[in-house]
């Protein structure tokens, strides 16, 4: 991989994965997000960092933990415009569908059903009360690893789920999947990451990485059953649920 293949793919996870904006000449190469996938680890990266950022400025201009960790969600959706939760609720929503045919038209929908807000109201819940705890007194390093940690290993989860199940669809986001090879570099930089991040707060690293760890595959088997493989809508749940399992675990050691 050269070094323009290399910009032209963080580019492109960047262009998918959020709404910061970048320059067109980045997007010359027209490199697809399943050959850009090595780099969804960097993506969390910086959302993480700028997760960690708005909390602690937040917090250190004195504003109620409440209100932070509402400011820090609401932003955090704003940056990846809502894509992975979108793809929770449709998730959600598709379990009340009787056969497998009926399940994938739910989730094609773009109406959202109950299953879906409940699913997104207890996800928001969770997410709140860790970003609450992390605003009333946490220390910076506890923010960094934790929000960092994170947005990182679930958007490496992500990357190997869509790249390890076969496509539920033959056409749509999860259709063209990402070669074993992109998955395993997507793994060694989230792990390069997470090593780096250790130092800070290991045991809660750990607790989140290994919740993490089993939700994600144990979410792979449940759509491999119920879907017959892995579709856009899936990939973002295989990330929604593996951050909270890290906020979760992370939650129970740090209240």
């Amino acid at each position: 991989m050269g070094f323009r293949q290399a910009v032209g793919g963080l580019s492109i996870s960047f262009a998918f994965l959020t709404r910061i904006p970048l320059p067109s000449f980045l997007f010359r190469d027209h490199i697809a997000v399943s050959r850009a996938a090595w780099a969804f680890p960097l993506v969390g990266l910086i959302v993480g960092l700028a997760q960690a950022a708005a909390l602690g400025l937040l917090a250190g201009l004195g504003l109620h933990a409440v209100l932070v960790a509402v400011l820090v969600l609401g932003g955090s959706i704003l940056l990846t415009g809502a894509m992975h939760e979108d793809g929770l609720g449709d998730v959600a929503d598709s379990l009340g569908g009787g056969t497998r045919e009926r399940k994938l038209e739910i989730m094609k929908d773009s109406r959202l059903g109950t299953f879906g807000v409940l699913a997104l109201v207890l996800m928001a819940a969770l997410k709140l009360t860790l970003f609450a705890v992390l605003a009333d007194g946490a220390s910076w390093g506890q923010v960094l690893a934790v929000l960092i940690g994170a947005s990182v290993v679930s958007r490496v989860l992500m990357t190997v789920v869509w790249a390890l199940l076969p496509a539920a669809n033959v056409t749509g986001p999860g259709a063209d999947r990402p070669t074993l090879v992109i998955a395993l570099i997507a793994l060694a930089i989230g792990c390069a990451i997470f090593m780096l991040l250790v130092p800070l707060q290991g045991a809660v690293l750990l607790a989140g990485a290994v919740s993490a760890a089993v939700v994600a595959p144990a979410f792979a088997i449940f759509a491999r059953w119920q879907y017959g493989g892995v579709t856009g809508d899936v990939c973002g749940a295989t990330q929604m649920l593996s951050e909270l399992a890290f906020y979760g675990a992370a939650l129970s050691l740090l209240a």
